[in-house]
């Protein structure tokens, strides 16, 4: 999972200049910078506009559709109904888009009727807006943001339709992300070497070094661990589900069809989406081998690609909006919308806390999502209670970055989130034991500053179906559930040359990777298939299954519990400890799949 570096000064939010506008522009202050002059006027602005809707009834209508113990649970609505009883009327949308229309640019509609997004010069912005853009110093050397000089007056047509607009702050020259570390590693509860009984399938004439590697668990040990094996052998292997990946690269699609067919996992193709020349990833990689492992049989599976910018001083907030876009936008184009939506993205909320403008698109765009009955899985990441820290050298590492903070979008109230455990499995492949994934837990070769993450949010509060805890009552907690995602041993998957992190030689491979970027797309394997059961069966669609996943918490068998280790990866860190029953190590346990669709609600 990657986590995207934040600006080294602090930005506040505007306040509105008067009284007449009530629009969040995000941090646009320049209070405290040096004024460099003005901004190129052929500079350009990527505005993201949040259009006036009914998002108190986007809320309602979640709640309605999504709790078990609703007349209405089951029945989310269609992207019609949305549009049109909670998206913003025509004369709204119609008003953004002839504001620029003047100009020559096309503002887009989104396909839900909450947003709206077009790119303008500086030149056009100052004559749109009434205000000069200037630039500005941040104190980082060889860098500067494009600022509007004083608050934007909102013209007619934006004015009353409008009330957040993301992408007025434009960085010149991008501040240098830190080098990242190497993939992480090990932790308590489990064993960083190989235990149970691997089915080799073609890796033992193929890839024999696989086999003699004392790293990696293979596909058939995962899918017996959490009761997935089962649920296949009796036809459920995600036939008429949809599951969308979200990544910023692609991955090759010859190495998904060696995987398979080295392991038996024949099915529905992979679709990769606006990949370009994009160089694929060993991120995006792991997210389709573990997805097609669990669900072959899909209706359909896609690759939805847009790069996010590594060094973006929000954590690109805007490109990952883009992102997570791009399936209910190809709806316009006949797509059917996806059941499950599987995102790696995710960054320290410190660095996402002062960009205001650009989470509420987010946030809002997540809400809609599962007012349509899509749960989105969200890695909660890869470095412990201290999400600040993730791929910050040891020498560069901060007080600030090794405090508990949360990653976000994990920590929206619209997602499931996903932390990781190891594990030790016996030789039938069942397991044994499973603690929270705590690189630190381990002696060398092992140790290393990473773990599942988990925490509180200082962005949100806790949601209605989230239970407080004796610790924590008011904000969001994460995990929602946890699986394996310990890089040692790891999941064993396949990647050739030209992928990213893979290793050079031989070409294609069998390595071995972790992270919560493994346990994602897994959980979000289980889901379709708990869709497909709820289907078959004509019961209520689980749709976004955060809520009813926490009602099953008291069910045996459901989950299992991970009651060992904790996923503190530095001292003085006092979160957090897995116990009985909910924690912000591992959050209810790890959802056994076989277990849960015999609980579906009918």
């Amino acid at each position: 999972m990657r986590t995207r570096l934040a600006l080294l000064i602090t930005l506040v939010a505007a306040a509105p200049a008067a009284a007449s506008t009530s629009i969040n522009y995000g941090p646009i202050s320049h209070s405290g910078l040096t004024n460099l002059g003005p901004a190129s006027t052929s500079l350009k602005l990527s505005l993201q506009l949040g259009l006036i809707a009914n998002q108190s009834g986007i809320s309602d209508a979640v709640k309605s559709a999504s709790n078990p113990s609703s007349s209405s649970y089951g029945k989310y609505l269609s992207m019609s109904t949305l549009q049109s009883k909670y998206g913003a009327s025509s004369s709204k949308r119609n008003g953004v888009i002839n504001a620029f229309k003047q100009y020559g640019k096309t503002a887009h509609i989104d396909v839900t009727h909450l947003r709206a997004f077009v790119t303008v010069s500086v030149k056009n912005a100052q004559k749109l807006f009434g205000v000069k853009w200037n630039l500005y110093a941040t104190g980082q050397p060889n860098h500067a943001v494009a600022l509007p000089a004083s608050t934007p007056k909102a013209p007619s047509g934006i004015k009353g339709n409008v009330d957040t607009i993301a992408g007025v702050a434009e960085y010149v020259t991008k501040v240098g992300a830190r080098s990242a570390r190497r993939v992480p590693r090990a932790a308590n509860g489990g064993t960083p070497t190989r235990t149970g009984t691997p089915s080799f399938g073609c890796a033992t004439t193929s890839f024999p070094s696989a086999v003699t590697s004392n790293q990696g668990l293979f596909p058939n040990q995962i899918l017996t661990a959490y009761g997935i094996d089962a649920l296949q052998a009796a036809g459920l292997r995600g036939g008429g589900q949809r599951v969308a990946i979200l990544g910023e690269a692609p991955t090759p699609a010859s190495d998904v069809n060696t995987f398979r067919n080295c392991f038996g996992f024949q099915g529905t193709a992979l679709s990769i989406h606006n990949a370009g020349s994009i160089q694929p990833i060993l991120e995006s990689s792991l997210d389709a081998m573990t997805v097609s492992m669990v669900a072959p049989s899909l209706k359909n599976f896609d690759l939805w690609v847009h790069p996010i910018s590594e060094s973006a001083n929000d954590g690109d907030e805007l490109g990952f909006v883009e992102l997570l876009a791009q399936p209910l936008q190809a709806t316009e184009n006949g797509a059917k919308l996806p059941n499950v939506i599987s995102i790696s993205y995710g960054v320290c909320e410190a660095t996402v806390k002062p960009y205001s403008a650009g989470r509420t698109i987010a946030e809002r765009q997540l809400a809609a999502t599962a007012s349509l009955g899509i749960t989105t899985v969200v890695a909660a990441g890869d470095s412990g209670s201290s999400t600040c820290a993730h791929g910050v050298p040891a020498s560069q590492l901060t007080s600030a970055d090794e405090q508990q903070s949360a990653s976000w979008p994990a920590t929206s109230p619209w997602v499931l989130a996903v932390g990781g455990t190891n594990l030790t499995l016996s030789a039938g492949n069942t397991i044994l034991s499973s603690g929270v994934w705590n690189d630190t837990a381990y002696g060398f070769p092992f140790t290393e500053t990473a773990g599942g993450g988990g925490g509180v949010s200082v962005l949100n509060k806790r949601p209605w179906w989230q239970p407080a805890t004796p610790t924590q009552s008011a904000n969001r907690m994460v995990p929602d559930v946890a699986a394996f995602a310990d890089a040692t041993p790891g999941y064993a998957i396949v990647c050739s040359s030209g992928v990213q992190s893979c290793p050079g030689s031989p070409s294609p491979t069998i390595t071995f990777v972790g992270g919560t970027s493994a346990a994602t797309p897994l959980v979000a394997g289980m889901i379709a298939l708990w869709d497909q059961q709820a289907s078959k069966q004509g019961l209520p669609r689980p749709g976004f299954v955060a809520p009813l996943l926490y009602t099953l918490r008291n069910s045996p068998g459901a989950f299992l519990d991970v009651t060992e280790g904790n996923n503190v990866v530095f001292s003085g860190v006092s979160c957090c400890a897995a116990g009985p029953g909910y924690d912000m190590a591992s959050g209810l346990g790890s959802p056994i799949a076989s277990a849960i669709v015999s609980l579906l609600k009918h």
